[in-house]
């Protein structure tokens, strides 16, 4: 009994330690984490939400942490690295200047209004939903995500990854500057309207 009491002492004990480590980061506590190019690293860290009006002159490393939002009207200057923690939510308004990739993240909607300047990884994700007439400064993937269609009027710059994904059928409209790779998707409808770039590769 008393070995069971220990035992339940210390897992109460752990997991209050969890929560007085998890915390949100003010402006001052940033320049911990910055190093001198401006990146923003918190990978693994135990910081649960990031202040509104952030600026980051370069990347912004999230990875492993339980941040579940992007804080509104956020800047990245550099590329957003997401992967494999709990973000679900990126407002409208977010500016991303380089790539985002949140392979392993929660997020299940990308909304209409974010900027982002390169490639988009939305690979094993709960991804639901992208906007109409999304336009991807990169390459798109969707692979092993839940998503059943791609938006009317998709412009991709780079190229386009399909493979394990709920889309058997392609919008009217597409323009694929690169190429489409299906990753085994049969693809029951094509476009109408197909501007692509490179090659289909199965």
């Amino acid at each position: 009994m008393r070995t069971l009491l220990t035992l339940l002492i210390g897992l109460l004990s752990l997991g209050l330690h969890q929560i007085a480590t998890a915390q949100g980061l003010n402006h001052h506590q940033i320049l911990n984490y910055l190093d001198n190019y401006g990146n923003l690293d918190l990978s693994g860290k135990p910081i649960t939400e990031l202040p509104s009006g952030m600026v980051i002159k370069r990347d912004l490393n999230i990875s492993r942490t339980p941040i579940r939002a992007l804080p509104r009207g956020i800047d990245i200057q550099g590329g957003l690295i997401a992967t494999n923690c709990q973000l679900e939510t990126v407002y409208p308004g977010t500016k991303i200047k380089g790539y985002a990739s949140f392979l392993g993240s929660k997020i299940k909607r990308w909304p209409r209004g974010v900027q982002a300047g390169g490639y988009l990884n939305f690979t094993d994700t709960p991804l639901e939903k992208l906007p109409a007439r999304l336009r991807v400064k990169g390459d798109l993937s969707v692979i092993r995500t839940p998503l059943t269609e791609l938006p009317d009027g998709l412009i991709v710059e780079g190229n386009l990854y399909i493979g394990g994904s709920g889309i058997h059928a392609f919008p009217e409209t597409m323009t694929v500057k690169g190429n489409i790779y299906l990753g085994g998707n049969a693809i029951q409808k094509w476009p109408k309207n197909l501007t692509l770039g490179g090659a289909v590769a199965r």
